[in-house]
């Protein structure tokens, strides 16, 4: 029957192969229980073929599996070979055992001469790792432990970044002081070491001295020498040195095997620190980013006091506002009218980069067409009538801020092209000019109508949209945020009863559930102007549903000046769908002035397309 001779921490013991598939690992449910750190919970398999032979697995470990040096996924066994695992060598044995194999205990510390001083060192070792507060307070005394146990007169650890040489980085003594200067050393042997990551130990005869390329053993009289490399699976991180100019002991293979396991295990404790700091770190910089992102956030939030609300919309929208604040992407902000659009583009300047340059608004929709070109894009002297001197543009002055495009859905298609070019270019030229000027903006663009349905109709260029549209943002109205509409409520009330010396103290039950249910057809705009009044002009402590214009939880009309507002909504919003919702037009039929009718539009939030 063939067998496996074990070598791990010092001791050897046979183990023979009994079954047709053998798992190795640290697991006491393995047919081979090894107690080397650097091995995995169930590392690898041996298994015996149908056709009588041999062969290794390697059950995806954390170190890998090697088999006389070299990396295995699966190899078929010959007697002799050697598998490393981790700080382990198992070597087949094809053939019985001469005697039966001794009893392998479960236990660890059975097997371990406990009192020994050097497994006491090793154990002391692997304890320090646990509380060691970074890499440097543990690799000291770690150093100071491996100088002891080989009977060293010094121990240096090197390790290596990137292309770099390598560095010593811990350098100690017999006597547990640091070595202030690295002197008497062969610098080639931890090169050769780190190369080949294969570990040496050199004793004090001439034919090993000429084996390794190393002229420094000789020249420094160095008598015995040991070297590892630090390895953590396929990665080398340095070496462990030590070395002797006195003939102290020779050094055998079984202490270059405890030499290499406890490098593996000083490579491995390196990398899990290294891992963790990295990690500590990363914590404390998203840590720092996230605190100061909320201070800026409050700040903003702060000055727009009236951004309330945690409805699930609310809480998408402000969602969205932090990510695409710190940007430089157009922002389209869509919503009815008096949903707060405007803001909501404060707070996006207010987040950026840009919050200490200039946020100017431009209300498409309020600016006649024919002076909206040149307010957008300046004009020169002598371009019209009235233009005695050259005037800059919105886009140019105080570079480097937010422009806030309000309305963008009443931009003529010549303006549309106009404004297209200067989105792209970034250049602008103004009104009876010719050079092209240079302008450094952040556009927020807003509307309350669906620019979708006028590309559709060809009233709104698709090219201008998708710029608009690289980010939008939809707010919802006032009737779908639930409890909002009552916390909104309340703020602006307190800040009414501060501005006009009221103390009106809140709203009755009824008025609440008036304020609920009722549609809220001009949002917030709608419900801050209802409470302004009442507050105003209420006798009463608590707000009632007359003073607020509202039927006592019906949501319907209740006073006179109520049934007018909504009948005049509705003429005017008959009269847009009659004229194809030109305001010139419907202005000019219902006998008002356009800036009146604008005035209204705004007033009840109507959106500027066909109703019933």
């Amino acid at each position: 029957m063939s067998y496996l001779v074990i070598r791990e921490l010092g001791a050897e013991r046979s183990v023979p192969i009994t079954e047709a598939d053998m798992t190795v690992g640290r697991s006491r449910q393995n047919g081979v229980k090894l107690f080397t750190e650097q091995a995995s919970r169930h590392h690898c398999r041996i298994l015996r073929l149908d056709d009588g032979r041999y062969q290794v697995r390697d059950i995806q470990s954390s170190n890998g599996t090697f088999v006389n040096g070299q990396r295995i996924d699966a190899k078929d066994l010959a007697d002799g070979d050697a598998i490393g695992v981790g700080g382990a060598t198992i070597v087949f044995r094809a053939g019985d055992l001469a005697a039966p194999p001794a009893p392998v205990l479960e236990t660890a510390t059975s097997r371990i001469p406990i009192h020994d001083r050097s497994v006491q060192l090793l154990l002391q070792t692997v304890i320090g790792a646990a509380s060691a507060a970074d890499v440097q307070s543990f690799l000291v005394p770690a150093v100071d432990n491996v100088i002891e146990i080989t009977e060293a007169e010094r121990g240096i650890l090197f390790t290596r970044d990137g292309s770099s040489d390598l560095k010593p980085v811990v350098l100690r003594d017999a006597k547990c002081k640091t070595l202030t200067e690295l002197v008497g050393i062969s610098r080639s042997i931890p090169q050769q070491v780190f190369e080949s990551r294969k570990a040496i130990f050199l004793l004090d005869t001439e034919g090993e001295k000429e084996a390794v390329a190393s002229q420094s053993v000789s020249i420094y009289h160095l008598r015995t020498v040991m070297c590892a490399p630090l390895r953590v699976g396929d990665k080398v991180l340095g070496v462990l040195y030590v070395d002797n100019h006195a003939k102290a002991r020779e050094y055998s293979a079984t202490d270059l095997a405890i030499f290499e396991a406890v490098a593996n295990y000083l490579a491995l404790t390196i990398e899990n620190m290294r891992a963790a700091q990295e990690a500590r770190r990363k914590d404390d910089d998203r840590r720092r980013s996230l605190e100061r992102e909320i201070a800026v956030m409050r700040a903003a939030l702060e000055r727009r006091r009236h951004l309330i609300g945690e409805c699930p919309g609310m809480r998408q929208v402000y969602d969205t506002v932090r990510k695409v604040a710190p940007t430089e992407a157009t922002v389209l902000l869509l919503g009815e009218s008096g949903t707060g659009k405007e803001a909501i583009a404060h707070v996006l300047h207010d987040l950026s980069p840009r919050s200490e340059k200039p946020f100017v608004v431009i209300d498409c929709a309020a600016i006649p067409e024919t002076l909206l070109e040149s307010e957008l894009f300046g004009y020169q002297r002598g371009a019209f009538t009235g233009a005695q001197s050259d005037k800059p543009g919105k886009f140019e002055i105080a570079g480097g801020g937010t422009r806030f495009l309000d309305e963008i859905g009443e931009l003529s298609p010549a303006l549309q092209a106009k404004l297209l070019r200067a989105l792209e270019q970034r250049i602008v030229t103004r009104v009876g000019g010719v050079d092209p000027i240079s302008i450094d903006v952040r556009i927020v663009a807003a509307t309350n109508r669906n620019l979708e349905e006028m590309v559709s109709q060809g009233k709104f260029r698709q090219d201008l949209l998708f710029r608009f549209k690289v980010v939008s943002i939809t707010l919802p109205p006032l009737r779908e945020r639930g409890e909002d509409i009552l916390l909104l409520a309340d703020f602006f009330l307190r800040e009414t009863n501060e501005a006009n010396g009221r103390s009106v103290k809140g709203l009755s039950e009824e008025s609440k559930q008036a304020v609920k249910l009722h549609r809220w057809e001009g949002n917030i705009r709608e419900l801050k102007n209802r409470i302004e009044q009442a507050v105003i002009l209420t006798d009463r402590e608590y707000l009632s549903t007359e003073d607020l214009n509202l039927a006592g939880g019906t949501g319907q009309f209740h006073s006179l000046e109520s049934a007018r507002d909504q009948f005049e909504r509705a003429y005017i919003v008959k009269s847009l769908a009659a004229n194809g919702n030109n305001v010139t037009h419907t202005a000019r039929a219902l006998d008002i002035s356009r800036q009146h009718l604008q005035n209204l539009i705004k007033k009840y939030g109507i959106q500027r397309v066909a109703e019933e």
